[in-house]
């Protein structure tokens, strides 16, 4: 009896093996079959190669900035292999220092800046550096979409100077660089960069500058980008009506309104993003008011949860500093 025991054990002992090694045997994709895949796909391709190594971007990358006072703001700027320089918005006046340092170091040519809604922690540094005669850099185009200033001075008067205040620097560029009447589904092609305007401003009443913002989605090496900028959940309710599931679906998504009451649990579903991009410091990423871990109101301990429950494989968040992916 004991004898019959021992081989019954150890048939399921091998029968687990096998069931193990089956699960884990990874499948070859050849690289022409993986750009046929990604390009099916709208840039979403096999479980994306993540960690050290990974060249993602083949020879490009992303770099989501870290903020320099401890506030919430969003800067990313993307380079290709062939030397093509983008920039997204890029924090507030007080980050100019550290983005324009990033930008020289990458050649000092940006052929696009594109901008998703004027708020100070999105075009602040932009408005510096534009006025700034030393920046020493140089700006090919810039893309954004505004609504007539007479919107801005009814949403939010509190801000209407800052609008004044961008397209006075918008204003400094000869009009071929500026590309300020964006619509959705518009492709713009910047080297090896490919970038579709995924939505004209939604003009609401609530929330209303950040639910106006621009999206983005980038793709280079195939890889997709989606940037949400500060979307809300009522812009997020329209972009999921006006956009099929394959429109949405990307590998890397930068969580709206900097991680907390964005748009909802449902759009990062139907987004399906394998990489998270969280421009939030320390203090917001734990929902911190000073009383400690979860002790304000904000909602990044919950969108957090939802990531985490999507599958969402890597967060990358510049509490840690400057975020670069290759």
């Amino acid at each position: 009896m004991k004898q019959f025991n021992i081989w019954k054990k150890l048939a399921a002992c091998v029968l687990f093996l096998n069931i193990a090694l089956t699960a884990f045997t990874a499948e070859t994709i050849s690289p022409e079959d993986y750009g046929q895949l990604t390009m099916q796909q709208m840039g979403v391709g096999p479980k994306l190669k993540l960690g050290p190594g990974s060249n993602l971007f083949n020879g490009g990358n992303l770099s989501l900035l870290s903020d320099s006072g401890n506030r919430q703001m969003l800067s990313m700027v993307l380079q290709a292999k062939d030397g093509t320089l983008i920039v997204i918005d890029g924090g507030w006046s007080d980050d100019s220092a550290h983005l324009l340092e990033v930008i020289r170091s990458k050649g000092g040519h940006v052929s696009g800046w594109f901008l998703t809604h004027p708020h100070s922690d999105h075009v602040g540094a932009f408005i510096d550096i534009v006025n700034n005669p030393d920046s020493q850099i140089t700006i090919d185009n810039v893309y954004y979409s505004l609504a007539e200033q007479s919107w801005y001075d009814e949403k939010e008067s509190h801000r209407s100077e800052l609008v004044t205040s961008l397209r006075d620097a918008l204003n400094k560029f000869p009009a071929e660089k500026l590309h300020g009447d964006l619509k959705q589904g518009q492709e713009i092609h910047l080297g090896e960069i490919r970038t579709v305007v995924m939505n004209s401003p939604y003009l609401l009443d609530d929330t209303s500058v950040n639910n106006s913002s621009v999206s983005y989605k980038f793709f280079l090496n195939n890889i997709s980008i989606l940037v949400l900028g500060d979307m809300g959940p009522e812009a997020g309710k329209l972009f999921l009506q006006y956009h099929t599931a394959d429109e949405l679906k990307s590998d890397i998504v930068q969580m709206s309104h900097h991680g907390q009451y964005g748009v909802s649990r449902e759009v990062y579903a139907v987004i399906q993003p394998e990489i998270a991009l969280w421009p939030c410091p320390l203090w917001l990423w734990n929902n911190d008011n000073g009383g400690g871990v979860g002790s304000g109101d904000w909602k990044t301990l919950d969108v957090r949860q939802w990531m985490e429950e999507l599958g969402v494989r890597a967060n990358y968040c510049i509490k840690d500093g400057d975020q670069i992916i290759y």
